[in-house]
């Protein structure tokens, strides 16, 4: 089991290089995360959903995503609520307090879901989450050291060096376990180091002396990675020197499913931007509203910050937009939520850029689809996630698709002048038919040059993998990795 002495310490990655790592050596692999809080969220097999970070880590591991490798999903609706998901489907929102008295019910769940991985596969790679120091969650934990006990697996501990203060949340998180937790912690992780080690090993002598724990190994910051940040504390964007195509995504509060848009970080002549004011605005030639997991309560907020009137004075000017699930609902002139499924419920008006209208409706939808849009027949395929039901209203649809469900689908709506586009499909960027003809086409409307198709997606990330096992590798002590692996072994 990987657990950090922090969130964004690094267990996802080193959970993804982990799974690969032994992957490489036959082993048959499979990630776990007994419980996560994330708003990227992908459909798999029988209409079911898990954290997007699971899916990445099953990537890695060659083997298909499942609802076993993720039994336990939260997503935040608001500050104190959020929606629960067990085994891959909604059953119902939950205050924070709630949740507490729920876990009784979730863990059953949570150990069989593990143990069945276990039945099936040679090796499961746990991954804990935030950090096992956290005091408050002891004693209904069920995914740091509860688990971790309930599993009877060895922890490797991770930090990142790269945020400071690196030694004292090591020392600091060890002291706040228990003996019985602290006996679990076979090993350290440093995660993310600039510079050269013989500076850092006076301050990893300190370490061993402090805790007695063996250092595993110094992972050095690596560049190179295409693969998205697992929660909304990671976006950045990236500033580039040279650029010929402005995208600005519209940073909702709520936003989710923001790995959709990862893919055009990294693509040629793009800038993509997140912004969250009218100051920051600028004149984009294609503005994004990405997804949200509170369409009514992010429409409330775009029209106090005034970028309702600046969205449509864009689009007035010239400007492309795009909305994806939750973005295309906001594009509608109407939004009604009477069951509540979205937030607190209610009718409001939407933005008005698109003739349509969206009915949340109790059942959700979760489904995998491919197909080819409409007016170009440029090839697609994704998943869709979400309550509303939107009619068009006089309007082509953006794509047809055909779900794993067998049936047919015609999904979102496009302007006649191709210019407002709304869909429900997540991954639709991971398309290079699709991601190259609509940026060059938003650049033939400006009189840009167009450019050429780049790699796919699923192609950038597996090229990040095959850099993650190296890193394991290069920088970490993999005989004592092999060790806990066969020791692990003898005890099933």
């Amino acid at each position: 089991m990987v657990q950090g002495t922090s969130s964004d310490a690094g267990k996802t990655l080193l959970v993804a290089a982990l799974c690969r790592y032994f992957s490489d050596l036959g082993y048959a692999t499979a990630p776990f995360k007994g419980q996560n809080m994330a708003l990227n969220a992908v459909a798999v097999a029988r209409g079911e959903e898990i954290s997007w970070a699971q899916v990445m880590q099953a990537e890695a591991a060659r083997t298909e995503p499942t609802v076993e490798m993720n039994p336990l999903l939260l997503k935040p609706v608001s500050d104190t609520v959020s929606q629960v998901v067990l085994r891959g489907r909604v059953v119902g929102d939950f205050s924070a307090q709630e949740y507490q008295a729920y876990k009784a019910t979730a863990l059953p769940i949570v150990l069989d879901a593990l143990n069945t991985l276990r039945r099936r596969y040679d090796l499961v790679v746990l991954e804990g989450a935030g950090s096992p120091a956290e005091v408050n969650l002891r004693s209904a934990d069920l995914v740091n050291m509860g688990l971790a006990a309930a599993a009877n697996a060895p922890v490797l501990l991770i930090s990142d060096i790269d945020r400071g203060g690196m030694f004292a949340y090591v020392v600091g998180t060890l002291a706040l376990l228990t003996d019985s937790e602290r006996a679990r912690v076979c090993g350290l992780v440093v995660n993310r180091f600039r510079g050269e080690l013989e500076r850092l090993q006076p301050g990893l002598d300190s370490l061993f002396q402090l805790t007695g724990l063996p250092l595993v190994g110094v992972i050095p910051y690596l560049s190179g990675l295409s693969l998205p940040a697992e929660d909304s504390l990671g976006i950045k964007g990236v500033a580039k020197k040279t650029w010929d195509l402005d995208v600005a995504v519209i940073r909702l509060p709520r936003i989710a499913n923001f790995s959709d848009l990862h893919i055009l970080e990294e693509e040629e002549g793009v800038r993509l931007r997140y912004i969250m004011a009218t100051r920051e605005l600028g004149r984009p030639q294609l503005i994004i509203l990405p997804g949200t997991k509170n369409t009514i309560a992010d429409l409330a907020w775009l029209r106090e910050t005034g970028l309702d009137e600046a969205i449509g004075a864009a689009v007035a000017g010239g400007a492309f937009v795009l909305g994806i699930c939750g973005g295309y609902q906001l594009l509608g002139k109407a939004i009604r939520d009477p069951h509540g499924v979205d937030g607190a419920g209610g009718a409001v008006s939407g933005l008005g850029l698109l003739p349509l209208e969206t009915d949340f409706l109790p059942e959700k939808t979760i489904l995998r689809v491919s197909g080819e849009t409409v007016r170009h027949r440029e090839a697609l395929e994704g998943y869709k996630i979400h309550f509303g039901q939107s009619i068009r209203q006089g309007v082509a649809p953006f794509a047809r698709l055909i779900g794993d469900d067998g049936n047919c689908y015609e999904d979102g709506a496009c302007s006649e002048d191709g210019r407002v586009m709304g869909t429900y499909l997540h991954g639709l960027f991971d398309a290079v038919a699709f991601r190259n003809g609509y940026l060059n086409r938003v650049r033939k409307a400006f009189m840009l040059p167009t450019k050429r198709p780049g790699l796919a997606a699923r192609a950038k990330r597996e090229s990040s993998y095959c850099l993650l096992a190296d890193a394991v590798r290069r920088h970490l002590d993999c005989d004592f990795l092999l060790k806990l692996l066969h020791k692990q072994g003898e005890t099933r």
